[in-house]
């Protein structure tokens, strides 16, 4: 049995298939825009402005390098300022590395100073220098920070108590309110 296919037939074959894939296609279209508006329904709107793991670098023209680390950012655009959860904050100098961690940091003010809270330390390796407090405050472009907690320092052999500081460009003056205790190994 031989099966004769005329012009007429093949025709209608052909624009049976066409339909029929031009049906799958406009249906598998509509199933992904579907599944992507399901998708964009499902963002909840309390974790806008949040990233996690931030690693945040700049250079600036003379040589210094900022980064920054942190397990979580949240950003508020309106107030104009960037919470950072438990932040780890590099300044490098001139191979001359402070480090900066804290429970929280806070980029306020426009972004033009910055709060540090809960457990604040400052380490540089190379000046031998460390500082223990519980709140920190300062301005990005001048370096200045200031603190009413009680501080911890510790420089070379020398260790310094007392119940406020005031650091000047990053660091290179500093001088401790209240009753300060100096005590020399």
């Amino acid at each position: 049995m031989k099966l004769k296919l005329s012009a007429k037939s093949i025709f209608i074959i052909l624009i049976v298939l066409i339909i029929t894939i031009l049906t799958f296609n406009y249906i598998n279209r509509n199933s992904q825009l579907n599944s992507q508006k399901i998708q964009d329904q499902d963002i909840d709107p309390s974790k806008e402005g949040k990233t996690v793991g931030v690693n945040i670098e700049q250079n600036k023209p003379n040589g210094e390098k900022i980064k920054i680390i942190a397990d979580l950012m949240e950003e508020n655009k309106k107030e104009k300022f960037i919470k950072l959860i438990n932040p780890i904050t590099e300044i490098i100098k001139k191979n001359n590395i402070t480090k900066i961690t804290s429970n929280y940091g806070y980029i306020i003010n426009n972004y033009s100073k910055f709060k540090l809270d809960n457990n604040v330390n400052i380490y540089n390796s190379k000046k031998q220098f460390a500082l223990k407090t519980e709140k920190l405050s300062g301005k990005f472009d001048t370096g200045d920070m200031y603190t009413n907690s009680p501080v911890k320092i510790k420089i070379r052999n020398s260790k310094i108590q007392g119940s406020s500081l005031s650091l000047k460009n990053y660091g290179e003056y500093i001088k401790v309110f209240g009753k300060a205790k100096l005590t020399i190994d």
